[in-house]
């Protein structure tokens, strides 16, 4: 298994998109989590990170703004490997 990198966030907002219709979801707002130095791992000085994810209301239901959740980035292992750029001939 490849390197690992957490990131700590906590939820900024919770946000109710096309409410009452048969496309509502709700788009789950998170940053870093600045207490204690948590993300000093990868962040030199002030962590930085913008994350919004759409979900089911269902789903929503699990998460309240203030709430802190780990984020847990590794290599897909199964993954195909990313294509070798191909050489272009420059013109003369």
């Amino acid at each position: 298994m490849g390197n690992r990198i957490t990131a700590k966030v906590k939820v900024t907002s919770k946000v109710t998109q096309a409410p009452g219709t048969e496309h509502e979801q709700v788009a789950i707002g998170f940053s870093p989590d600045y207490d204690d130095g948590r993300n000093k791992e990868w962040a030199l000085y002030t962590p930085a990170l913008s994350l919004s994810m759409p979900v089911k209301p269902s789903v929503a239901d699990q998460f309240e703004p203030g709430q802190a959740f780990t984020l847990v980035f590794e290599p897909d292992e199964a993954a195909p490997a990313p294509a070798e750029p191909e050489a272009t001939a420059v013109p003369e």
